[in-house]
């Protein structure tokens, strides 16, 4: 019996080993400089893998395991929130969430200016917004 390749009229030349030097992509490092995205982001989830980008914009969600009444859930209690302000600087927020609360919290707000490069100074600020010591607190009961 012909082989694949002989039927599909292909030769054994054509048909490269994918894993093989030659025919593999050029390999591309997304965080190399001088990178133009604005954001990066560089998760380990242990065993299940890794995940390194670069963007213009980013939100991440992180969730935990949690109990309502008698049920378990997965809760997203922090939230990173990255994105270009109209002025052209870069904002990341981190936003905590608590089922008991009637609104979520922004946290910390940390702002750059990439684009002022005739500053002596960094163009990082950050702004500590915290709600108040009632606001994060742990709930009733949680331990």
């Amino acid at each position: 019996m012909p082989s694949r390749s002989t039927l599909l009229g292909i030769s054994n030349e054509t048909i490269r080993n994918p894993y093989d030097e030659k025919c593999r992509g050029k390999r591309v490092d997304l965080m190399a400089a001088p990178d133009r995205r604005k954001f990066q982001v560089r998760c380990d989830a242990g065993s299940s893998g890794r995940f390194d980008v670069g963007t213009d914009t980013l939100s991440v969600r992180v969730g935990q395991r949690m109990r309502a009444g008698k049920e378990e859930e997965m809760w997203d209690s922090v939230q990173i929130l990255c994105k270009e302000q109209s002025d052209g600087s870069l904002t990341v927020e981190v936003v905590v969430c608590h089922p008991d609360w009637e609104e979520a919290k922004t946290i910390a707000a940390i702002h750059s200016r990439p684009q002022n490069d005739g500053t002596a100074t960094p163009s990082l600020k950050c702004d500590l917004q915290l709600s108040g010591a009632a606001g994060l607190r742990r709930a009733s009961g949680a331990e």
